[in-house]
């Protein structure tokens, strides 16, 4: 069976979006504590939804006060900047971070207890890289996430070594049962709308995408993504 779900990612929440079950109200979204005591690290934030989304991510995900750093939440917000970059819209990173939350919670299931703050970052990100390789037809290459993400931590080969190992947490099955993953999306997605208190009046690097500065990295960026996948 193909896993490429974005499409059918977005069916499942509109459906869900009108199904019968209640939505919590925004008011009523929960940010990891981190996220909250952090709210002033939504300036590396490359839209005004990613910190919120991210935020409550984390909780779905199973992540421990302890596991969520400062560090780890500039990477899963630079993650995030770079697959904006790379034009994945909001729909499509939703249904990632929808599908990431569960494999999350599997490897957490394995060796959560021993995971340090570095390593849960680490950890968190390449999740989010197995689900976009399962949920998109157009992927970024493993040495694309590697150059911007993970340069100076580790090599390629060692990138895909952690990788492999991650989808044995999985029983090298990425497919998520539909019921939970339109679960998870209408909570992804009610964050991503979300303007906690704690974050009023907290800048982000640019609502609603970058600004003139950022530019030229962005055209370079995409021109050499655009490139690698022609290779």
């Amino acid at each position: 069976t193909s896993g490429k779900t974005s499409a059918s990612c977005v069916m499942c929440l509109a459906h869900s979006m009108e199904s019968s079950i209640a939505a919590e109200s925004l008011g009523a979204v929960q940010l990891h504590p981190q996220f909250v005591q952090k709210a002033h690290l939504r300036v590396h934030a490359h839209e005004a939804s990613d910190f919120g989304m991210l935020g409550r991510w984390c909780m779905l995900a199973g992540f421990s006060a302890e596991q969520i750093d400062e560090s780890g939440m500039k990477l899963m917000l630079k993650t995030v900047k770079m697959l904006r970059l790379c034009d994945y819209s909001s729909e499509d990173i939703v249904c990632m971070l929808a599908h990431a939350a569960v494999y999350a919670a599997r490897t957490l299931a394995v060796c959560g207890p021993q995971m340090s703050a570095r390593e849960a970052g680490n950890t968190a990100v390449l999740l989010i890289y197995l689900a976009q390789s399962y949920t998109q037809d157009e992927t970024c290459p493993i040495r694309v996430w590697h150059q911007h993400l993970f340069r100076g931590y580790c090599s390629v080969s060692d990138l895909d070594g952690v990788v492999l190992k991650l989808m044995s947490f999985q029983r090298y099955v990425l497919r998520v049962e539909s019921g939970r993953l339109s679960e998870l999306l209408q909570e992804l997605a009610e964050a991503k709308d979300y303007r906690a208190p704690e974050l009023v009046g907290v800048p982000c690097a640019s609502v609603g995408g970058c600004d003139s500065r950022c530019a030229p990295a962005r055209r370079s960026l995409r021109s050499k993504v655009q490139g690698w996948l022609r290779v």
